[in-house]
């Protein structure tokens, strides 16, 4: 038996839900991001790691063009 495809999903072999926004730059910009997604940009911001939550943005932005999740993990 085969498992249908979710037409929600924009590549059907993700198993990750869509994002509700597809800039993490451009929604902390707009001011769309949720309590716990600002937690994760000032998170890097206190470990160092950059030295402003729009440069923690821009860092997540590149990561999710460079990284897929699914070949990540298979190795593809």
């Amino acid at each position: 038996m085969t498992t249908p495809i979710d037409p929600t999903q924009i590549d059907p072999t993700d198993p990750l839900p869509r994002e509700e926004f597809s800039s993490w730059h451009n929604a902390l910009e707009a001011n769309l991001l949720k309590p716990e997604q600002v937690a994760v940009l000032q998170t890097m911001v206190d470990d160092g790691q950059v030295n402003a939550l729009k440069d923690a943005a821009a860092i997540l932005d590149l990561q999710e063009t460079i990284i897929h999740p699914a070949e990540h993990m298979w190795g593809s």
